[in-house]
């Protein structure tokens, strides 16, 4: 049941996308997703990939091309992020894979338990919220859209 630095990172480089959008870049390339979060990129391109196949981002080819969210970040669950990288269902299932004892577990619940309340509390959150903590911890509050400090809103 835990999370992998997939959805940490997947996390970072679209709280990133959505502040450039903000800020009037409409598509943004993952060489620069990658460089300005500190995130390999070849592993924020498979990272990507899963989340454009499955219709979150808009991959745009060529010299001028880049990605695009397709959701508003607030209509953008952190659990359905949490869901298509990490497959969490399968977590909490027996380490060797099948389980004799599957029928008769007297531990199993408690794993299903923290993985439904994990989720619950998952799809509490949307990527607006991420976009409105990280305004709240710059300047004071300070519209992050309007900073010309690019740093000051990167993780």
């Amino acid at each position: 049941m835990s999370l992998t630095v997939k959805s940490s990172y997947a996390l970072r480089a679209l709280y990133e996308l959505s502040i450039l959008n903000k800020k009037g870049k409409k598509k943004v390339s993952i060489a620069e997703l990658s460089k300005n979060q500190e995130i390999p990129r070849d592993f924020l391109e498979k990272i990507f990939s899963e989340l454009r196949d499955a219709g979150i981002l808009l991959s745009i080819r060529g010299r001028y091309g880049g990605y695009v969210l397709l959701k508003k970040p607030s209509e953008l669950k952190i659990s359905e992020i949490v869901n298509i990288l990490d497959k969490p269902l399968q977590s909490y299932k027996c380490v060797g894979g099948e389980c004799s004892m599957e029928v008769k577990c007297a531990v199993e619940f408690v794993w299903k338990r923290a993985y439904n309340t994990m989720m619950m509390e998952l799809s509490k959150i949307t990527l607006q919220d991420i976009i409105d903590h990280g305004q709240k911890m710059i300047n004071g509050g300070t519209d992050i859209a309007k900073s010309n400090n690019v740093d000051e809103w990167r993780c």
